[in-house]
């Protein structure tokens, strides 16, 4: 079929496939998938279909309890650990190589959920999560201390090997079933995970009081087995396991070869850093310098999460409104390096000192921030691939997953080494300062990028964007 000037259909679909896809984004709107629920008249965002309200409430209780399972042992482990003669430095391996363990296995994980499924997988990991969390809970037992942080360092790493799975899965089945409201189902489980990382130190210090060193790990290991067991029956079926997940290397390639994917795995990695450099050493110089005992400082961490969590969900609808969603994270990374500059206070602050107020608002404007950068990069990473001509398939969106997650851990390790490095140098204040500054870099970056898709959209190819209905 032809067009009025002679020009074929199956050309300007060429053409249309080659466009960037920020760039389709802004010069047309797109049908809702034959999953979606209706939209109204005003042309506002689809309604969520029953199918997906069924899987957004199995990822949220399994994001529920990977949050819990990540800050739970907070309060108390580093307490058992020291009546054990285990030193400081021994104790905050445990806690690292949960991440290190992740950075290892997303590529795996994106590779085996499209073989398993990704309904399956999800279950599978929420139920081993659900037993290596029962099964720290026994380690008090071991009476060697030597035999007891291996065991820990085993049973972490199975933890982290069983959210890894989740976490691939879980995205996999957003970019699977919510096209068009994809990154308010991110914002809605990062939500739900807010809670679970706010809610796990509170419940796990609550309960070691009550029941001693197991009762937190069997409580939310019999919670988690019950969800997995809940989800494998009610969860419907996303996709089947395929034999064939392809070639890696044409996948990585397209990957490599995007400017806009490079562009979001640096802000990625940002805000991952933001999140973690500044966990470890916090602490002692928020104690020198305005006297904020460990329990007063988990308050301050508890708002800022909070602040985080009732965020999110918001984030994600303004988002999936937006065609130029870098219009919106270039503000929330300038955002989140106020936030940074100001909770120290940075030494660039002349005649600001250490207080309280600074700490909590440098604290949760970071946080809110952080979280209008974060939820849509996934939904960006995934479209950049596309139009870089990667199918709309399971084995792609598994693929997309894992690769945000490997970035995000690779933030996870590399945040909280390099602070250290800086604070060993220098100070704390001069550790925020300078990652304030490589968030204000980023977010120039980002802000180029914004111009770009703007002036692109109201270039004269838009014109042709869309095929003509009577076509």
């Amino acid at each position: 079929m032809t067009t009025s000037d002679g020009e074929s259909v199956s050309d300007r679909t060429r053409l249309l496939g080659r466009l960037h896809d920020s760039d389709y984004e802004a010069c047309a709107k797109r049908e809702p998938p034959p999953d979606a629920g209706p939209s109204d008249a005003t042309g506002s965002s689809p309604s969520f279909s029953r199918e997906q309200k069924v899987l957004l409430a199995c990822l949220c209780s399994g994001s529920l309890m990977g949050g819990c399972l990540v800050a739970l042992m907070i309060p108390f482990f580093p307490l058992e650990a020291r009546e054990r003669g285990v030193s400081q430095t021994v104790t905050g391996a445990v806690f690292s190589c949960f991440a290190l363990t992740q950075l290892v296995v997303y590529p795996l994980t994106g590779r085996l959920v499209p073989r398993v499924g990704a309904s399956r997988s999800y279950s599978l990991g929420l139920a081993l999560a659900g037993v290596s969390t029962v099964a720290f809970g026994v380690l008090p037992m071991i009476g060697d201390t030597r035999a007891f942080i291996a065991a820990c360092f085993v049973t972490r790493v199975v933890e982290a090997v069983a959210i890894s799975a989740l976490n691939t899965a879980a995205l996999t089945v957003v970019a699977n079933k919510f096209l068009e409201r994809t990154n308010t189902a991110v914002g809605i489980t990062e939500t739900m995970t807010g809670v679970g990382i706010s809610l796990g130190p509170a419940i796990g210090g609550g309960l070691y009081q009550l029941g001693g060193y197991g009762l937190p790990f069997y409580v939310l290991g019999v919670l988690m087995l019950t969800c997995a067991g809940l989800t494998a029956l009610l969860m419907p079926s996303v996709c089947k396991p395929v034999r064939q997940t392809g070639r890696l290397w044409p996948m990585l390639r397209v990957l490599v070869g995007s400017a806009e994917v490079w562009l979001c795995c640096v802000m990625l990695l940002t805000v991952s850093m933001n999140w973690t450099a500044i966990d470890p050493s916090i602490e002692p110089y928020v104690f020198v310098a305005i006297g904020i005992t460990p329990a007063q400082l988990g308050l301050y961490f508890l708002v800022a999460t909070g602040a985080f969590t009732v965020f999110c969900a918001a984030w994600g609808r303004v988002h999936d409104s937006l065609h130029n969603t870098y219009a919106l994270t270039t503000p929330c990374l300038v955002g989140a390096a106020l936030g940074l500059l100001l909770l120290a206070p940075s030494p660039l602050l002349y005649g600001l000192h250490p207080s309280w107020w600074l700490l909590g608002v440098g604290l949760t404007v970071k946080e809110i921030s952080q979280g209008g950068t974060f939820i849509p990069l996934f939904n960006k990473i995934f479209k950049a691939c596309l139009a870089g001509g990667l199918e709309n398939t399971v084995v792609t969106q598994s693929f997309v997953s894992s690769v945000f997650w490997t970035v995000f851990s690779v933030g996870n390790v590399v945040g909280p080494t390099a602070g250290g490095m800086i604070i060993d140098a220098s100070s704390f204040p001069v550790m925020t300062t300078a990652l304030a500054g490589w968030t204000l870099l980023v977010a120039t970056a980002s802000a180029i990028q914004a111009f770009r898709v703007y002036f692109e959209s109201r270039s004269p190819r838009c014109s042709i964007a869309m095929p003509n209905r009577s076509e």
